[in-house]
């Protein structure tokens, strides 16, 4: 069995909430019917429709149609309810330069700025979000479930309750050189995410597909401190490449998702990750949590790690043929272990990474937690940590 997220040492299972469609309300500046509604639903399929003005709401606005939907000069939607403010129900969809205001990310609301809803047997392709601002956001900034070939780019997204981008169940797409910030998790709000990819594990994988060969590339999130700055739930071959993480909880984590039968367990794990080229440090005063925790059949490689507390890299149990290589650890707080093999049932290669630690050194560079590990430690470089590796028992080959 493998286990979640983990946060500080203590095991710390997360979930995503799935998008539900907004109830129709009255728009709240046109209370004798919908204008822009009706606009949007009069362009030909392939067309163009450019929001040039600015629009108090009370519902979504809905894409109905393939279509191009660009703002311009004042043009914004600022949504006065928890609804979500653009509702994207069919596939080719670009939307350029959204401006988008919601109704307060405390509010502890479902509402997203942009939410693209695919059906498990019937997913949504070619959407693409480029640039545009999203801020004051109930739930996620861009939401997608069951959409295949998409691109989410150059957005900038501040002030969320839940996450910036969440991807439930979506496949060959895009996430680059998008800005996250401020993602407050408000009251009975149990995790939070500058970027998801995950799954619904409310159903078995055949069910339910997994979040598959999506790359999470140039990426800047700051301010996820009551959780993970990027996250995935049983993804498959997701790349997670150049980004810069700062001021989060746990930095980067690649864990399980729930087992449909009991949800207090997890089984479906993350597998053929990349996890490398990535920045992680952390604010002073946030509860302890990795830089990077990872499961089975990864490489974690070349990333710089600024700052963590306890550990820097952390690796569960039943890791298979994992792979880290090549990391920078600059600074851990707290317990002070560089990479941390926590439990057992894993093998794999922990090699060529560069061990230190200011202002203190590290009191273990390499830790293994249990007997039931095998792994070679390779060509690293130790700094000043004063137990380069914690056996425990474990079979490990050095050189």
């Amino acid at each position: 069995m493998l286990v979640a997220a983990v946060v500080g040492g203590l095991g710390l299972a997360a979930t995503v909430v799935l998008g539900r469609r907004p109830g129709s309300t009255e728009a709240a500046d046109d209370a004798d019917g919908d204008p822009l509604q009706a606009a949007l639903d009069a362009v030909p399929s392939g067309g163009e429709y450019v929001i040039d003005r600015a629009w108090t709401r009370s519902r979504s606005l809905v894409v109905r149609r393939p279509l191009r939907l660009r703002f311009t000069g004042t043009g914004a939607l600022r949504m006065t309810t928890g609804s979500s403010a653009l509702l994207v129900q069919v596939s080719d969809v670009e939307v350029v330069d959204a401006v988008i205001t919601g109704a307060g990310a405390d509010s502890g609301g479902l509402g997203h700025g942009i939410a693209v809803m695919g059906l498990r047997g019937a997913p949504l392709h070619g959407i693409a979000v480029r640039r545009g601002h999203f801020r004051d956001i109930p739930h996620d900034g861009v939401h997608l479930e069951y959409c295949d070939r998409f691109e989410i780019t150059g957005t900038t997204m501040e002030r969320l309750g839940y996450a910036g981008i969440v991807g439930v169940g979506v496949v060959d797409g895009t996430i680059d050189s998008n800005t996250v910030r401020d993602v407050r998790q408000p009251a009975r709000r149990v995790n939070s995410y500058g970027i998801s990819l995950t799954r619904d594990a409310r159903y078995a994988p055949a069910e339910a597909r997994r979040s598959a060969r999506v790359r999470v590339t140039g990426n800047r999130v700051d301010g996820v401190p009551a959780w993970e700055g990027i996250d995935t739930h049983a993804g498959e071959d997701i790349e997670i490449r150049g980004n810069v993480v700062t001021g989060c909880r746990v930095g980067i984590a690649a864990v399980p998702s729930k087992d449909p039968a009991d949800r207090e367990q997890t089984s479906v794990a993350p597998i053929g990750l990349v996890i490398a080229d990535n920045t992680v440090t952390r604010s002073p005063g946030l509860a302890p949590g990795s830089a990077i925790i990872v499961t089975r059949g990864m490489v974690v490689a070349r990333n710089r790690i600024e700052a963590s507390v306890d550990n820097a890299v952390c690796l569960a149990h039943s890791n298979a043929s994992v792979a880290v290589r090549g990391n920078r650890i600059v600074g851990v707080g707290g317990t002070g272990i560089g990479v941390n093999v926590r439990a057992g049932a894993n093998h794999g290669v922990i090699t060529r990474n560069h061990f230190e630690s200011a202002p203190h050194a590290l009191a273990v560079a390499v830790r293994f937690g249990d007997a039931d590990n095998r792994f070679a430690v390779l060509r690293n470089t130790w700094g000043t940590a004063r137990v380069r590796i914690a056996h425990g028992g474990a079979t490990v080959t050095t050189g």
